[in-house]
């Protein structure tokens, strides 16, 4: 008798305990989902997300979230993506691709169609719109909307706030491994659709961004895209950095700027424009590729090295074990 009742008493509890731990973790749940962002509800966290624009592709990988990743757009050509399979262009994706993935959330920004935001609203597959950051606060709160969309509101957008202040401590520490001694002056140039010499514009989020190479721009106080010529050449940058071929094309076929010393001394890096409106990973590989460039690479060769290049190498190496393995495979290669 006395077997039965301890029996009964040992059920009663197991079952108390296991209702317990059912609420518990039902009211965990609660605290993550539903969430809504950009006028979205994600009813629950996302396992296989299709994401149709390069520069949330970028965030999301920086976060980790990358995994969730079953079909990306064809102008998401970062390597570091290439093993997710595409779904068609960002303004016209193949909507029978996209509900074969099994995908539970669309990541999108406004270069999606309005033919194919119909085609998509009759799969009933949420489709989440954002948009790239114009300043660092806005790129705070893309990292907190991305997070909390595909982690919760409690995990996830922690996860997002996390990750941009991590993204902000990299770049940042990349930018003070830099001796101070170590000047150097730099600018970025690209050409426009008119073919006009341009570079980046004071108040944009990568005029700020490039000022994270540790070098002096020379168009410091540009408020407009077009460069003066005049004062390019007089301004005599140490390195340039450019858009694609054609703007050293342009630069050596002008008589007064192709004697600029950059261009002599083969000072010249091309940096692809897209990278400035890739704002996560691509962001970190950036600012390390520049400063590389600049204060490592130019300055040595492969058998000596000058006292700053030594001190700046060891600086950049403890900054770049701070973060990911991936951007440390990238410049070990």
């Amino acid at each position: 008798m006395l077997k039965r009742v301890i029996s009964l008493s040992l059920c009663i509890l197991m079952i108390a305990t296991t209702a317990l731990t059912f609420c518990s973790c039902k009211g965990e749940d609660s605290k993550e989902y539903p969430v809504t962002v950009a006028n979205v509800t994600i009813e629950k966290e996302p396992m296989n997300i299709v994401v149709l624009s390069d520069c949330l592709a970028d965030i999301i990988s920086y976060m980790g979230y990358d995994v969730k990743m079953v079909g990306r757009s064809t102008e998401t050509d970062q390597e570091f993506l290439s093993v997710v399979p595409i779904v068609g262009t960002a303004s016209d994706p193949n909507v029978n691709a996209i509900v074969s993935s099994e995908t539970d959330l669309i990541i999108a920004d406004s270069s999606l169609s309005e033919n194919s935001k119909k085609s998509l609203a009759a799969t009933s597959i949420p489709v989440l719109t954002l948009e790239k950051a114009n300043s660092f606060e806005e790129l705070k709160a893309l990292y907190t909307n991305l997070g909390t969309a595909l982690g919760g509101a409690v995990s996830g957008k922690k996860q997002g706030i996390d990750s941009y202040d991590e993204l902000i401590k990299t770049i940042s520490d990349f930018k003070d491994a830099i001796p101070q001694e170590a000047v150097r002056s730099a600018c970025y140039l690209y050409l426009n659709e008119n073919g006009e010499l341009c570079t980046l514009t004071k108040g944009t989020i990568e005029y700020e961004l490039f000022s994270y190479n540790g070098a002096i721009n020379v168009f410091n106080s540009q408020e407009t895209p077009q460069v003066d010529l005049e004062l390019l050449k007089i301004s005599t940058p140490t390195f340039i950095f450019y858009d694609d071929q054609a703007v050293l094309d342009y630069l050596n076929n002008d008589i007064n700027l192709s004697n600029m010393g950059a261009l002599k001394n083969d000072k010249t890096y091309q940096v692809k424009k897209t990278d400035f409106y890739r704002q996560g990973t691509t962001y970190e590989e950036l600012i390390y590729r520049m400063i590389e460039f600049m204060f490592i690479t130019s300055e040595a060769t492969q058998d000596e090295a000058t006292p700053d290049d030594v001190t700046t190498t060891e600086a950049l190496g403890e900054a770049e074990s701070e973060t990911s393995t991936d951007v440390i495979a990238v410049f070990s290669d």
